[in-house]
């Protein structure tokens, strides 16, 4: 615990300096899976399905066996068509560091972006219209520090198509998994801990190239589970600390400094029928699922005061 502690506040004191550029990585910041939407964004330190590449990497070590999983969503309403597949290998080896590994493709992208130029009266008009499109194309591993504390890496390639201009980067989350006890987990997800980049190809910009920076984000959360019988309840709260001075952009801000919030409640019977709920940055969220022997289906919805809902659904393959 002592060492955990240790990784948090050492985090913590190295990034307080840094200054970062605003919403490099938001495209990348909308969660996948319908569990995760359900509860919230809060699954930092679990419960952990195929997605747990993007959500914790360390996180993969609680899984057992094979998974195949892929989502889709409809992001408030048919703005944004959000995708997801993953493959994830967690057959448990005594002998290796390495405990288990994983591949994902994310993708968040649509139409609409018009090309205009100018007329002879120096006035804009449309010459064509383009799509967007951002990936993700990430490896992940985890392993064990100790009987009690993982550890886990995600190395994330990125293609950007933003109509006149195409970038790629890469960048590398790391996370943290220390299981207390039998009730209490506490995780800790630091994306972009390199300090990112995405490269453009200069073909509309004066220069010949442009580079943008994504600076990391400190994600602390934990999980409390409680069983009774057939019945398993988990509360699942998690924070994003960011340094990028993005002030009412976010819930919470002081200075440079900002946070946006978590939580997320579940109800399972026997693991097979889930029931859930939470607040994505203080938005609603609700959802359920179901897993029959090794095949489970999730859906979830996000109500936005600003923009319209969000449907997700998901589905995995365990073998």
């Amino acid at each position: 615990m002592k060492q955990f502690s240790l990784t948090i506040i050492l985090v913590l004191f190295s990034l307080s300096s840094v200054r970062s550029a605003k919403y490099a990585s938001e495209a990348f910041s909308l969660g996948v899976g319908g569990r995760g939407m359900a509860l919230g964004g809060a699954v930092v330190a679990g419960a952990f399905d195929g997605s747990a590449a993007y959500w914790n990497p360390a996180g993969l070590n609680l899984l057992n066996g094979r998974y195949i999983m892929a989502m889709h969503a409809e992001t408030f309403g048919s703005l944004l068509n959000h995708d997801f597949i993953a493959y994830t290998d967690a057959r448990y080896s005594h002998n290796s560091l390495i405990k288990a590994f994983g591949f994902y493709i994310y993708y968040l992208g649509g139409g609409g972006i018009k090309i205009t130029q100018l007329d002879e009266f120096n006035r804009p008009y449309v010459i064509k219209e383009e799509s967007h499109g951002d990936y993700l194309l990430s490896a992940a591993l985890a392993g064990k520090l100790s009987s009690r504390l993982d550890f886990g890496l995600t190395a994330k390639i990125i293609l950007r198509d933003i109509g006149t201009e195409t970038g790629k980067g890469l960048t590398v989350d790391a996370g943290f998994l220390y299981k207390a006890n039998r009730y209490l987990n506490i995780g800790l997800m630091i994306t972009d801990v390199t300090t990112g980049f995405i490269r453009y190809s200069g073909k509309t910009f004066n220069e010949s190239s442009h580079t943008e920076s994504i600076y990391p984000a400190v994600k602390p959360g934990l999980m409390l589970k409680y069983s009774y019988r057939d019945y398993t309840g988990r509360f699942l709260m998690s924070g994003d600390i960011r340094f990028e001075n993005i002030k009412y952009a976010a819930q919470y801000w002081s200075g440079s400094l900002s946070l946006d919030t978590h939580y997320g409640w579940e109800l399972a019977y026997r693991n097979m029928v889930f029931g859930r709920f939470g607040f994505d940055m203080g938005n609603f969220t609700a959802g359920g699922g179901v897993s029959v022997k090794n095949i489970s289906l999730d859906f979830a919805y996000l109500h936005h005061d600003e923009l319209d809902e969000t449907y997700r659904v998901s589905a995995g393959y365990r073998f």
